[in-house]
């Protein structure tokens, strides 16, 4: 145990926090076929990979397992493409696990499944508890609470990643060039227990394939319009758009008096599409 005599080291790291989705319902599933051995085996893999993965990369440690996922640390130093490989190589070992050992043994497999993650930075305080080292600080609140904070829609459209925006500007604003095809997104979330929580701007990554994304929304005249892209993604509904172009949607109106037209460009499914409307108009995308 610590007692008040031992050195405390304030260390900076890139915290990495990851979760599987939809585990209750899947352990409630194998429990009733008597399967769950399966789920305890993928766990099990799913450490050892973490394990070996963690020591040949160096410089990242796998530190905790909280619940049904882990805490891993990057050591600064980190730039975001070697930050992003990793994501990718863990979520691919991982979904590869499920589809190979437990998708056959579900009686129901759930609508959501894989990994989903969440990142921030800053100094943590390390320091010895019951014979093994422990480390606290924000960053690992952040982190933990930004991965929850992942909605169902935002799993529906690809998005299984979301880092705070010092983190974002301090590591992946330099490359963003390279992280395009990831669709990097400002966004606002409400975060529990966090100072400064109620409104936190952050970053969210497509770190999967996205079926239907909006790359740029104008609603206005010649004379002035508007951007209303955040306004028009915070409609999707499960991969869907179903609304009445207006001022209330896009909460404003640009040109007072005058009939307004909105033009949408969006990918689905790897094609870019656009498409117009006029104020009043019914618009369903894709």
């Amino acid at each position: 145990m610590t007692n008040p005599n031992d050195s405390l080291e304030v260390i900076p790291k890139i915290v990495l926090t990851t979760d599987i989705c939809s585990s209750s319902q899947i352990m409630e599933d194998l429990l009733r076929t008597e399967s769950i051995s399966f789920w305890r085996d993928v766990l099990i893999e799913l450490k050892n990979f973490l394990a070996k993965y963690s020591a040949n990369v160096g410089s990242l440690d796998l530190y905790k397992f909280t619940g049904d996922g882990w805490i891993l640390l990057f050591s600064k130093g980190f730039d975001g493409v070697e930050i992003m490989t990793v994501i990718y190589e863990i979520n691919e070992f991982f979904n590869s696990l499920f589809d190979s050992n437990i998708s056959n043994k579900l009686d129901k497999p759930p609508k959501i499944k894989g990994l989903t993650f969440g990142m921030d930075s800053g100094p943590l305080i390390k320091f010895e508890m019951m014979e093994k080292f422990e480390y606290v600080g924000r960053a690992i609140n952040l982190a933990c609470r930004l991965q929850s904070a992942i909605s169902e829609e935002d799993i529906h459209s690809g998005y299984r990643l979301i880092v705070s925006n010092p983190l974002y500007e301090s590591v992946f604003s330099k490359e963003r060039e390279k992280f395009k095809n990831l669709y990097p997104e400002g966004i606002m979330r409400s975060l529990k227990n966090i100072i400064g929580g109620d409104d936190l701007k952050c970053y969210r990554f497509a770190i999967e394939e996205v079926p239907f994304k909006i790359l740029e929304a104008r609603y206005g005249t010649d004379n002035s319009d508007l951007d209303v892209k955040s306004e028009l993604i915070s409609q999707i509904k499960y991969e869907k758009i179903d609304i009445t172009v207006g001022n209330d949607v896009f909460k404003g109106d640009p040109d007072p008096g005058s009939i307004k037209s909105f033009y949408v460009k969006y990918i689905n499914n790897g094609q870019n599409y656009e498409k117009n409307a006029k104020e009043g108009a019914r618009i369903q995308l894709p």
